[in-house]
């Protein structure tokens, strides 16, 4: 088995990437939580900065205002192949 090392990406507003990324979201207590922008957009607007966005967040678990976010790019589902 090997491992897979996602490259990060720099995403400054939701609508960065044309929105086909994902967002992980780490909470101070371990709780992870992974999202699409479009989840953030409905509430937040495209044109948000995802930093301010993040701030706004509560945890579901503990209830706490301290997140921390990774952008990943999508990936294909297993077994799709382009021609």
């Amino acid at each position: 088995m090997y491992s897979r090392v996602m490259r990060d990406l720099h995403i400054g507003k939701l609508s960065d990437e044309y929105g086909q990324y994902l967002i992980y979201l780490r909470c101070a207590c371990g709780h992870i939580r992974r999202c699409h922008p479009h989840t953030l957009a409905a509430f937040a607007g495209w044109e948000a900065r995802l930093e301010d966005v993040v701030r706004r967040l509560r945890c579901t678990r503990c209830g706490q205002k301290k997140c921390t976010v990774r952008t990943v790019p999508m990936t294909a589902p297993r077994g799709y192949r382009s021609h």
